[in-house]
């Protein structure tokens, strides 16, 4: 049997043992999003024989969604999705051994439904295909220093010319959540602005929660970028970030703060960064790996969910097939 409610507060006691190192999908954090973003919310549970929460997901209403919105074309429809309200590179879900009988529950549900961020297999029933890949980075370094020189020539050059190029800007974390001010918000909107993949625009509600890390650059006239951090155990997550692009070419700031990520990640003793699904180039240029990230689509019209089959492949996500060799081989 699948259980459901509406609302976070409702949820059973056990649901946060179940959804493991996801921490957008804890109660708390559920009920953070509920604040201020109310968008059919819906979450789904179901227990094994022994009463244990075995499969938990959730899900969510977004109206002219882009389906094609790795091609150059627009086709937007409303989608039931499965997945977090927040742009995030985390699943909606976590399936356990009833796996199979939450994929035919969640095809039973009227309208289209999209399933985000799943790891690659065979979804029965649903067209599949990539969604953007998430870029991580494992941290083995005891320093900055050591890290940038583990790197070949070219890539080390990359990353210290961002670093010198930026000398002149201050860093500081910010001392509590309300010093997330409009400035900052207007800085994330502007990245919001300049990207094709926008699923959503967050309120500057969500860029004030405690559990966030937020460190600025700025000069004289005020923060010129920002980035947002989560930690998660001995997992770093890079939120989101804000950039002032009149002076980001100067400054190189956007990179500078990719430095300083991983900075942070380093002298704080993180096992692995969550570079998240964006700026590929960039980030596999600090020497992240790729991990492989799968929708699942159903269509409610017959005719449609035929086309989708057949045409999935020429919508999905397109990675990267450059081999970036960051580091130098050992022993060289």
């Amino acid at each position: 049997m699948i259980s459901a409610c509406d609302s976070a507060r409702d949820l059973p006691a056990d649901w946060d043992a179940a959804t493991g190192d996801n921490p957008y999908l804890k109660r708390d954090f559920l009920a953070f999003i509920e604040s201020y973003d109310r968008c059919g919310q819906r979450y789904y549970h179901i227990r094994a024989a022994d009463g244990r929460l075995d499969t938990v997901f959730m899900t969510l209403q977004r109206r002219n969604y882009n389906l094609t919105m790795f091609t150059d074309r627009d086709l937007h429809l409303t989608m039931t999705f499965v997945y977090l309200p927040l742009s995030v590179a985390r699943p909606g879900f976590v399936f356990g051994r009833y796996q199979d009988k939450a994929l035919r529950f969640i095809r039973g549900l009227p309208g289209n439904k999209l399933i985000l961020n799943l790891p690659p297999g065979h979804y029965s029933g649903f067209a599949t295909g990539r969604t953007c890949y998430r870029c991580e980075l494992r941290l083995r370094w005891d320093s900055l220093d050591r890290y940038l020189d583990a790197m070949r020539a070219s890539y080390r050059r990359r990353w210290r010319r961002a670093l010198a190029a930026s000398d002149v800007l201050r860093m500081r974390f910010l001392a509590g959540p309300d010093e997330f001010d409009g400035k900052l918000y207007d800085l994330y909107r502007q990245v919001v602005a300049r990207s094709r993949l926008v699923i959503e625009v967050l309120p500057i509600e969500f860029f004030r929660k405690s559990d966030f890390r937020t460190f600025v650059l700025e000069d004289e006239s005020g923060p010129q970028g920002f980035a947002q951090l989560l930690p998660n155990g001995s997992e770093l997550i890079f939120e989101f970030v804000g950039v002032n692009y009149a002076t980001a070419q100067g400054y190189d700031s956007y990179h500078r703060m990719l430095v300083e990520i991983v900075r942070y990640g380093i002298e704080n003793g993180f096992q692995t960064i969550d570079f998240g699904q964006t700026a590929d180039e960039s980030k596999l240029k600090l020497g992240c790996d790729y991990i492989d990230l799968r929708a699942a689509l159903h269509m409610a019209n017959p005719l449609l969910m035929t086309a989708a089959r057949l045409g999935a492949r020429r919508v999905e996500y397109q990675p990267l097939t450059t081999q970036f060799r960051v580091f130098k081989v050992p022993g060289t």
